[in-house]
């Protein structure tokens, strides 16, 4: 009898743990562990408006100054295999802009688009700074039309490049409000850019005369930056974002070249919030 009853109790509890084995690995029941962080993305989608100074030589050598309207949106998340050391970046921008040479006779209008991801490593540093490193690969493309050309009425951007990537972000507090000051930037290194002959028409590109239109870019021949600074406000379910953008970007061949100059105000928001003025239902792991 005692051996028999030592036999259903093993029975019963081997039953028992078979099935909280099982019902633990379908993640029926709570963890006892600590719980793992979330790895939210971080949104801040903006209004841009600024200053432009461009020349492109293709159509004008005169430079031509006007207001420059972007929306743009960014987003940052660190990497769930290495939280506290990886992050990447998302970076989108769409511009219109319409400006005058200085006898104010003439007007060009210009759209364009330009898209960037970055892989970055990122360090926290005492004083609650947070710096990274990185890059990754970016691709810009618009259009620029002069209307009173008859010839050569648009001119066409194109170009492809691996950027070199650095930001530092601070984390403070103004009152009872949590904020994060960020300065950001980017740079071309090496890529491609289309840069066609002077005067030469897309009607003859389209009959097969493409022979030196794309060129191998460096710093040498297509140098720029991007730099953003800003400062996001934590207000709980959302956040505000305000800073100010300064792009500057060139290219050069054929004995041709496009300038461009923008200045512009960014005002955004951040749906969400970043997880400062509130404690999350989870923890976060955020990389600034």
């Amino acid at each position: 009898m005692i051996f028999k009853k030592d036999s259903l109790t093993i029975n019963y509890v081997t039953k028992l743990i078979v099935i909280f084995s099982v019902v633990s690995f379908f993640g029926v029941l709570p963890s006892f562990g600590e719980e793992k962080p979330d790895y939210p993305v971080t949104g801040i989608y903006s209004f841009e408006i600024g200053r432009r100074s461009e020349v492109a030589q293709y159509l004008s050598p005169i430079t031509y100054h006007g207001t420059d309207f972007a929306l743009s949106g960014f987003w940052t998340k660190a990497m769930p295999f290495n939280p506290q050391r990886f992050k990447m970046d998302f970076d989108a921008r769409v511009s219109y802009v319409s400006m005058l040479n200085l006898a104010g006779s003439a007007t060009t209008l210009g759209l364009d688009a330009h898209f960037s991801w970055h892989m970055d490593r990122y360090f926290r540093l005492p004083h609650d700074l947070t710096v990274s490193i990185g890059g990754g690969p970016a691709i810009t493309g618009g259009v620029l039309a002069l209307l009173r050309n008859s010839n050569n009425p648009v001119d066409v951007t194109i170009k492809a490049a691996i950027e070199l990537g650095a930001s530092l972000h601070w984390r403070s507090k103004i009152g009872r409000i949590p904020i994060v000051c960020s300065e950001r930037l980017s740079i071309p290194l090496i890529g491609a850019f289309f840069m066609p002959q002077y005067g030469e028409t897309f009607y003859e590109i389209y009959l097969g005369n493409r022979r030196g239109l794309a060129h191998f870019a460096w710093p040498g021949n297509m140098p720029g930056i991007d730099n953003v600074l800003s400062i996001s406000m934590d207000l709980g379910n959302t956040a505000l974002y305000v800073g100010y953008r300064l792009s500057y970007t060139t290219a050069y061949a054929n004995n041709l070249s496009t300038r461009m100059l923008t200045n512009g105000f960014v005002i955004g928001v951040i749906p969400g919030g970043l997880g400062l003025k509130r404690t999350p239902c989870r923890p976060q792991s955020r990389p600034f």
